[in-house]
């Protein structure tokens, strides 16, 4: 009989999809008043290849807010598959942050689950660079000496959750006598499929503990799509 073997491929093909890595590279870029945010997702062994790109940011005002620009690709034949423009207000966070705190109310511990799932990510590539100035020479001095304080303080923080496997690369370059600023930052990150699959087991696990969890998130979820 065949179904046998059609299972067996199946099982197969499940147990490879599981095994592969998950691997998000980000990259952050702020040069004066422009800014550009994307991020690349590889999974199945590089049969899928998506990148959402935030090209532009513009501030408006406080009352405004910010219009940005999303847009999604397929890498496998670079076609542009959505591009969304987008506004970001006052309102909208606050939105946010409510609806944040109703799914954490109907979480048993969700800030654990958050923690052990940020372990099992693995950074295996870390860049950093800025390059500041204000215009004097001795301040500029001292602002360059205070970015690589704040640098090191976060990655000190972060690294205290996720796994790293590479060495930092960090460079603050001063600028004397102009006033200017810019940073570049590209992460490169790795987590297995299983564990995505076993952290969303244990995420619906937390949240039925909880009465009336399921009900919440799902409210909460499809009304912010």
């Amino acid at each position: 009989m065949i179904w046998p073997w059609i299972l067996g491929a199946v099982i197969v093909l499940l147990a490879l999809l599981a095994c592969s890595s998950m691997q998000c590279r980000f990259t952050i870029v702020r040069k004066r008043q422009d800014d550009e945010i994307v991020v690349d997702v590889h999974t199945m062994y590089g049969l899928v290849k998506q990148r959402i790109a935030i090209p532009v940011v513009k501030f408006l005002n406080v009352t405004e807010g910010v219009d940005y620009k999303t847009e999604i690709v397929n890498k496998a034949n670079n076609q542009l598959e959505q591009g969304t423009k987008n506004n970001l207000t006052n309102e909208k966070i606050k939105q946010a942050i409510e609806n944040f705190q109703l799914l954490l109310a109907h979480c048993f511990q969700f800030n654990s689950w958050f923690r052990e799932t940020l372990h099992q990510v693995r950074c295996t590539e870390f860049y950093w660079k800025t390059n500041v100035g204000v215009g004097d020479a001795p301040e500029t001095a001292m602002t360059a000496g205070m970015v690589w304080g704040l640098k090191s303080s976060l990655l000190g923080y972060l690294f205290r959750f996720v796994q790293l496997e590479t060495r930092p690369v960090l460079q603050v370059i001063p600028q004397y006598n102009v006033v200017t600023f810019s940073s570049e930052v590209q992460v490169l990150a790795k987590i297995r499929v299983y564990e995505v699959m076993l952290a969303g087991c244990r995420l619906l696990g937390r949240i039925m503990k909880i009465k009336g969890g399921l009900r919440m998130w799902r409210k909460v979820l499809f009304k912010a799509s």
